[in-house]
């Protein structure tokens, strides 16, 4: 099987074989091919001449380095990265790929669920063995599709021969709970004490609420992203923080989550007088043009934005409600006015209605129970039209 090269930029490559790929620098092109050549016969007789005898933790290096390093988001990556250096590979690091059993998977997450030793990791790097009190069964789901994910590519590099372990046991349920979300009484109550904060803030708030934009989302936008000429605001970019890496920008979460969404005129006059009021303090962005910025004009964390909100909502004694809780309370309002879900799926940047379906599904259970009683109330037996004017 041929490899393949792909040019990022000027002298910069990306070698392609098989299911491996690496970034490298080159001065031509055929100093390109000589790496790729290189990088083939590395893979052919590297590490796994003898898959048998191939530990979790080697695989589990070569996996970093040949696909998720390349192909997963950076907070997705990190987060797995914490998951497998605080848990996982301390329990199976130094076992044989072939040795881990369905039911030593069983007994560690089984282990999980009570108080149990794990490797914290700190921003510096330093390692801290520390005691936990145990997962929630989303958290251990999280860590299951993990070793999942590494077995499924280990089978497909033909390093483990047999079936994937992680298979043959059943990942933790996790319920499903209600989206978080105020109701009218409650927007109304935070609307009021919103007047008296801080211009920046109440941009933010407002934007997540009336067009459901991500944290994430709302920190990557740019002045030149508010249309205010045909009331659109688009989303393009995502803003995420990394211990270690710092605030990054990135594309949004998926595709479908690059999108333009019409603002209201409330909105967009606050958007208005935020930006002048922006320009009035002198902010000077640091090769930026963004609408949230620190005091040195650099893009503000999105962690500083939510916990700035939990403090507001507990110092103005409203209902407990983090700032996704925004967003969700977006969605349900439009919802319970009768907006279609593929309106609300396409404001949302969900990818299909689907997701929007699966996520808000006890708040449309309860319009179509409205529509029940609509058609009991029209349709009725001994009801005639004349009934009904």
């Amino acid at each position: 099987m041929a490899g393949h090269i792909q040019k990022y930029g000027e002298n910069y490559y990306r070698l392609r074989y098989r299911d491996y790929s690496r970034y490298v620098e080159a001065k031509s092109d055929r100093e390109a091919e000589r790496l790729l050549a290189k990088f083939i016969t590395e893979i052919d007789n590297g590490d796994f001449s003898q898959p048998s005898k191939v530990t979790f933790n080697e695989f589990v290096k070569k996996w970093l380095e040949n696909y998720a390093e390349s192909e997963l988001a950076p907070k997705t990556l990190f987060r797995y990265r914490q998951m497998l250096n605080s848990r996982i590979l301390p329990a199976f690091g130094g076992i044989r790929l072939t040795k881990i059993k369905p039911l030593d998977l069983v007994d560690f997450y089984k282990s999980l669920k009570g108080k149990h030793k794990f490797i914290k990791i700190k921003i510096d790097g330093t390692r801290k063995e520390v005691i936990s009190e145990g997962l929630s069964d989303k958290t251990i789901r999280h860590h299951h599709g993990i070793i999942c994910a590494i077995y499924e590519k280990a089978i497909k590099w033909d390093i483990y021969r047999g079936n994937n372990p992680a298979k043959h046991v059943d990942s933790p349920k996790v319920e499903r709970k209600k989206a978080a979300c105020y109701d009218l009484d409650q927007i109304e109550a935070m609307m009021k004490v919103l007047q008296g904060e801080e211009l920046k803030h109440q941009a933010a708030v407002m934007i997540a609420l009336t067009c459901g934009l991500r944290l994430g989302e709302i920190c990557g936008l740019e002045w030149q992203d508010i249309r205010f000429d045909t009331n659109i605001i688009e989303i393009r970019q995502s803003s995420q923080y990394i211990p270690g890496q710092g605030v990054f920008t990135k594309d949004p979460k998926t595709e479908s989550s690059k999108r333009r969404v019409s603002a209201n005129k409330a909105l967009l006059d606050l958007l208005q007088a935020y930006q002048e009021d922006q320009q009035d303090k002198g902010f000077l962005c640091a090769n930026n043009n963004r609408l949230f910025v620190t005091w040195d004009g650099k893009p503000m964390f999105p962690n500083a934005m939510s916990k700035w909100f939990t403090n507001f909502i507990t110092r103005s004694k409203l209902p407990k409600l983090n700032f996704h809780g925004l967003r969700h309370t977006s969605a349900t309002f439009l919802i319970s006015q009768g907006m279609d879900v593929q309106t609300v799926a396409g404001r949302l940047g969900h990818t299909t209605s689907a997701t929007t379906q699966n996520i808000y599904s006890h708040f449309l259970k309860s319009k179509d129970q409205q529509a029940a009683d609509l058609m009991e109330e029209m349709f009725s037996p001994g009801k005639t039209k004349k009934d009904t004017k």
